[in-house]
């Protein structure tokens, strides 16, 4: 799958992502402070998760350098923090940079379907028209899954469709639950394969990019 760097100084945040993302076939490297993370960013990772509260060099450095060299510009970078005034103030100076910011304590399918997404975004890049043939593949799955799934799950999928329609894209809602989730379930029961389920995972939580906070 993917290469994704955790630069987090919080060693249990950090393993609880680091395991989630591993379950999910991707290979993780771990750096606790600043320089260690630019020292790994140098072997170009899919994804970092940056925490801005990085010891030796801040997060908002890291970044700063990070998106102003060439050979390290390309990567995908997830801001994920409990700074909620901090992460704002970036999502608005620098929003070119980001794939997204996730407020903590962030939930496992949050997570992943971050990581989904920001791998979606970087494979479109170069590719024709991928929005729009991403989109009608994806709403070919849902309308699958609507008539195939079970009731329980059809109840689900119209739950998050509804939330997604009135709340805007940037919004979960708590009694919803998210495409990663509802992909799980669909490959449980046997109407979506693998691959079928990873794309459906892909339809972004956040569009427009805002801040959320995940459930524990």
């Amino acid at each position: 799958m993917a290469k994704i760097l955790i630069a987090d100084d919080d060693r249990l945040a950090a393993r609880q992502m680091a395991r989630t993302l591993r379950g999910a076939g991707h290979t993780v490297a771990l750096a606790r402070d600043g320089r260690a993370a630019l020292q790994e960013a140098a072997e170009r990772p899919d994804v970092i998760l940056l925490d801005l509260g990085l010891p030796g060099l801040s997060g908002e450095v890291l970044l700063t350098q990070l998106k102003r060299h060439p050979d390290t510009a390309p990567i995908s970078i997830l801001v994920i923090t409990g700074k909620r005034e901090a992460a704002a103030r970036l999502q608005a100076s620098a929003p070119g940079w980001l794939a997204d910011i996730l407020l903590k304590p962030v939930s496992g399918p949050q997570l992943r379907q971050a990581v989904e997404t920001a791998l979606a975004r970087h494979q479109e890049r170069g590719m024709e028209n991928p929005l729009e043939e991403i989109q009608e593949r994806q709403g070919q799955l849902i309308q699958r899954l609507i008539v195939e799934g079970s009731d329980a799950l059809v109840f689900q999928a119209c739950r998050r469709l509804s939330s997604d329609r009135t709340r805007g894209r940037g919004s979960l809602s708590g009694n919803a639950l998210s495409w990663t989730e509802l992909s799980e379930w669909a490959q449980r029961e046997g109407v979506l394969d693998e691959e079928q389920a990873r794309l459906l995972r892909r339809i972004p939580e956040t569009r427009p990019q805002v801040l959320r906070k995940g459930a524990a």
